[in-house]
């Protein structure tokens, strides 16, 4: 496992909650951008996508070319009108091996999606789909909820939203986010054992 996967998989095991607080509460995407069904958790690093909204041509050359691990980053303009993933983008998405999905825009067919077991954020459901005449492009900085997103940068997600990190601080973000949730767990075992304990 090299050291991009080791971050992922501590990153995975972090709440998101604690990772902002390493971050001094910054990088988190709007409250808009949330899960599109429960208990989903994503971590990977971004393969970023900028399109025209309601579009989602580019949508289709990110997955053609997406490597296993990787999160799907989609600049939509924070559209809603129109679906810029579905069923049948989600599944050539997992079945290269993407990690998970975050979308300022719209989706569909979210039963399927859940499905998939394939973690998926965005702003919004519509059965509308999207238009396939671009622009866009692919692997550039984006923005995502509000945050910038630069290719390689990490995303994490939970029920909580979703959190931007950047590459060449993760390390010391991880380290930070686990040191929070340690302290965090010795808060709640302290809560647990007065709840428990006479009075």
């Amino acid at each position: 496992m090299d050291n991009t996967d080791i971050l992922v998989h501590r990153l995975a095991r972090l709440p998101v909650a604690n990772i902002s607080d390493a971050m001094q509460r910054l990088n988190v995407c709007d409250s808009g951008i949330r899960t599109m069904w429960p208990g989903a958790v994503l971590a990977g690093r971004a393969r970023t996508v900028l399109t025209r909204s309601g579009d989602n041509l580019w949508v289709h050359h990110a997955v053609a070319t997406i490597q296993p691990g990787e999160v799907l980053a989609v600049a939509g303009g924070g559209d809603v009108s129109r679906a810029l993933v579905g069923e049948l983008v989600a599944g050539r998405a997992k079945a290269r091996g993407c990690a998970g999905i975050v979308i300022d825009g719209a989706v569909r067919d979210v039963p399927a999606l859940q499905h998939l077991d394939l973690p998926v954020f965005a702003r919004a459901v519509t059965p509308a789909g999207p238009y396939k005449f671009g622009p866009g492009y692919l692997d550039r900085p984006i923005a995502v909820g509000g945050v910038v997103v630069a290719p390689g940068d990490y995303l994490v997600g939970d029920a909580d939203g979703v959190a931007v990190v950047a590459a060449d601080q993760a390390a010391d973000v991880v380290a930070a986010a686990e040191r929070q949730s340690a302290h965090e767990e010795l808060e709640r075992n302290r809560i647990a054992r007065s709840l428990t304990e006479p009075n």
